[in-house]
C-alpha cells in the first residue's frame, strides 16, 4: 500500500483523483493535514484543523458495473463503523447516538467518486475520508459533531483518554480495504445501521421537481437503497442529510 503524505492541499480527493487517473494502484492513499477546498457529500465543506483529524482519500480498483458503485461506499463505511465501535447512518455518515428523539453524532463521513468507461464498467473509485478524532470541542454552529476524543472520555471519565491518531489512520484504511468489497458489506451495514427502524426525511430530485420522502426507514435493499415506508430511496436522490460535523 502506498500512502502519500501532505501538508497543505485544495483536496485529498482532487490529488487522488489525479493519481488514478494517471494509474495509480489500488489501495494508494493520500493524506493531508489540511485542505483549503475539502468538501462532503452534496458539495458541503469539510474542514478540520490540523493535527486534529483524519482527512485521505483511498484509490479502489474493484472492477464491476457502474450500478453497482454505491455498495462500495456502504461496505467502507460499514467497515468504519465496526472498526471504530461506531455506527452508520444512511448513507456514509458515521455517527454516535445522542439517545431518543434527538439526532445522532457526526464523528465523519465518505465521499464516493468514480469514473467508468462507456460501456458502464468502473474504471476507479475515489473514497474520501474525514474523521474527527482529536477534537477537543465545535463551534457553535456544529452542535450535533463529536469527535473520538470526545467519545471515548464520555465513555471512561474516571480514567485519562488515549487516542492514536496514527493508529486510527491504520485502522480505517485496513477496515476500508476489507469491506468495500465484502461478500458481507450489507449485512454488517445492516448490524451497524443508526437509521434503521427510525423516522427518516430524504429530499429527493432538484429544481421545481424537488420533493420530501418521510417516513419510517424498515431496511437496506440489497442494491443499496434504503426502504422508507415501503418505497426504494438511492443514494443519488439524497438532497440533505442531518448533523454535518464538519462541513
Amino acid at each position: 500500500m502506498t500512502v502519500l503524505r501532505l501538508g497543505e492541499v485544495t483536496s485529498t480527493q482532487d490529488v487522488a483523483k489525479q493519481l488514478a487517473a494517471d494509474g495509480a494502484e489500488h489501495g494508494t492513499v493520500v493524506r493531508a493535514e489540511r485542505q483549503t477546498a475539502g468538501r462532503g457529500r452534496l458539495g458541503r465543506r469539510w474542514a478540520s484543523a490540523p493535527g486534529d483529524g483524519l482527512l485521505f482519500s483511498i484509490v479502489l480498483r474493484p472492477g464491476g458495473l457502474l450500478r453497482d458503485a454505491p455498495l462500495l461506499t456502504l461496505g467502507a463505511a460499514a467497515g468504519l463503523a465496526l472498526a471504530l465501535d461506531v455506527q452508520v447512518k444512511w448513507p456514509n455518515d458515521l455517527v454516535v447516538d445522542a439517545g431518543p428523539e434527538r439526532p445522532p453524532l457526526k464523528l465523519g463521513g465518505i465521499l464516493g467518486e468514480l469514473e467508468a468507461e462507456p460501456g458502464g464498467a468502473v474504471r476507479h473509485v475515489v473514497l474520501g475520508v474525514g474523521l474527527n478524532v482529536l477534537q477537543r470541542a465545535f463551534p457553535e454552529e456544529l452542535p450535533w459533531a463529536t469527535s473520538l476524543w470526545i467519545q471515548r472520555g464520555v465513555r471512561h471519565p474516571a480514567r485519562s483518554v488515549e487516542v492514536d491518531r496514527e493508529e486510527v489512520f491504520e485502522r480505517a484504511v485496513a477496515a476500508i480495504l476489507e469491506w468495500q468489497g465484502h461478500a458481507e458489506r450489507l449485512n454488517l451495514w445492516r448490524s451497524r445501521a443508526h437509521t434503521l427502524g427510525r423516522r427518516v426525511e430524504i429530499t429527493t430530485g432538484e429544481g421545481d421537481d424537488r420533493s420530501t420522502v418521510a417516513g419510517l426507514a424498515t431496511g437496506l435493499a440489497d442494491d443499496g437503497a434504503l426502504i422508507v415506508d415501503g418505497r426504494p430511496v438511492y443514494v443519488g436522490e439524497v438532497g440533505a442529510s442531518q448533523g454535518a460535523a464538519s462541513g
